[in-house]
Formats: C-alpha cells, structure tokens, sequence
C-alpha cells in the first residue's frame, strides 16, 4: 500500500510439523518476496539440540540473514521486530489503551502469547501504569520456549555463534521487568481444541496461537474466580494453518 517492496524470510525446516505452505501463499497475495532460508553451513550448530533449541538456532540464522542484507545496502531497513522498542511501544499506545477504554480501566489479568515480546510486553505497560495489581500471564509452546532461550543464555550464545552483535530483545526487557508474572506452556492439543471450540460455538474463525491465548485466559479465570476480567487477543486466522489439518502446530 505505501509503495515499499518487502522481502520476508521463513526457514525452509522448522522444528516440529510446522508446514508454513499457506503463510507463503497469503504473504505473496499481499505481494511479498519470500524467501526461504537454509540452515546449510550451521550443522555443527543445530548438531544434538532439542526441538526448543534447534528453534532458538534457527531463529539466531535467520536475523543474521536480515542483519546481513540490511547492511548491504542503505535503501534495505530490517524491522527486526525481537529487539525494536517500536514494536512494544506500538501495543502500549494502541492496543493496551483500546484494552483500558473498553473495560472502564478495570483489568485483572492480562494473557497472551510472549512471541516476540511485543504485544505482551506493550500491553502490560499499558495496564501496569493504569492498574498496578494486573496479574500478566505469558504463554509459550512445547517446542519454543522463548523465556527459556534468554534466561539460559543460550539465545545470546546462538546469536554470537551466527555473528550477531550484541543487542537486547524485548523479551529480556520483559524478563528485566519482572513480567511475565506466571509463564504457560500450553500443549498443542489443548490449543486445537480450543481453536475448534471458538469456530464452532463462537463463530470466530482464529488460528493456533488465538486458541492458545484463550485457552489460557479460561485457566486463568476459572484460577481468579467468578466476576473478574480476564484479558487476551486473537492474533491469527485458521486459513494459515490448512497445511497441517488435522495436527495444526502452535508456534512462536
């Protein structure tokens, strides 16, 4: 719409049964270059890791691929959405404003998926300034656990083997900020199920990480008990996931 061309790139092998067919499809409708990236030339790196790890690895590889065509040429910007404070500060003035506004400044859970740290981290912000008490509650799946990549330090080392400088990711401002306040993993199966519950009894035709979302608000709820406000999002629409029918996989 505003003229720029785009080039996104997506690993050409995910950990787990990702099959990422259809994002590919929706992405050059829109008009996108896709390009899907090998791990060639890392196996040494990716060599015994866990499915967690090896997505930390892959993830590592890839922001070394943007880092590396950003610096090639002055006109290429990388909107690097893991370490840009843009992408938080975003989901505070937009997001978490139309959160309060809606709900009287009256919140006492907020849930979603941690992903890159944007929409979580902004959001919090938000509540936090207005509701002190808001419980925050981030989700990650089986095989990506975001938190566990910074806390470790593995992130760090993955990204220094791959020749990237230092820079600090939104998630380890989050995880400096004392947020999340309780970290979920939510298991595929519960998300599915979740997902097929808001299609069928709620009309609401949302992918994976949505049925993550409100699979943990619900758990969350029933937790804090009747008559308080659980708050989360739908991120996503089903038709990105159609490859994986009937074992659609959560993923950051």
């Amino acid at each position: 719409m505003k003229g720029y061309e785009v080039k996104l790139l997506i690993p050409s092998k995910w950990a787990g049964e990702y099959n990422p067919e259809n994002r590919i499809r929706i992405m050059k409708c829109f008009g996108a270059e896709v390009e899907a990236f090998s791990t060639t030339g890392h196996e040494r790196l990716l060599d015994g890791l866990s499915p967690s790890e090896a997505s930390a690895a892959v993830f590592a590889i890839g922001m070394k691929k943007c880092y590396d065509l950003e610096r090639s040429d002055p006109l290429i910007w990388w909107a690097n959405q893991s370490d840009n404070p843009e992408n938080a500060q975003a989901h505070k003035e937009t997001t978490g404003r139309e959160i309060l506004e809606q709900l009287d400044n009256k919140v006492d859970a907020w849930v979603a998926s941690i992903g890159t740290g944007g929409t979580i981290l902004g959001v919090a912000e938000a509540l936090r300034e207005k509701i002190g008490h808001v419980k925050v509650v981030g989700l990650e799946p089986e095989d990506a656990r975001v938190t566990e990549w910074y806390r470790s330090g593995s992130m760090k080392k993955y990204r220094a083997a791959v020749g990237l400088p230092p820079s600090k990711s939104l998630v380890e401002v989050m995880l400096e900020k004392g947020l999340p306040d309780e970290v979920l993993t939510v298991k595929d199966n519960d998300t599915r199920e979740t997902m097929n519950r808001l299609c069928r009894e709620e009309g609401l035709f949302c992918g994976m990480s949505s049925g993550a979302n409100v699979y943990a608000a619900l758990r969350i709820a029933k937790k804090l008990g009747r008559g308080t406000k659980v708050v989360t999002v739908l991120v996503d629409r089903r038709e990105r996931y159609f490859p994986e029918y009937p074992r659609e996989h959560y993923v950051v």
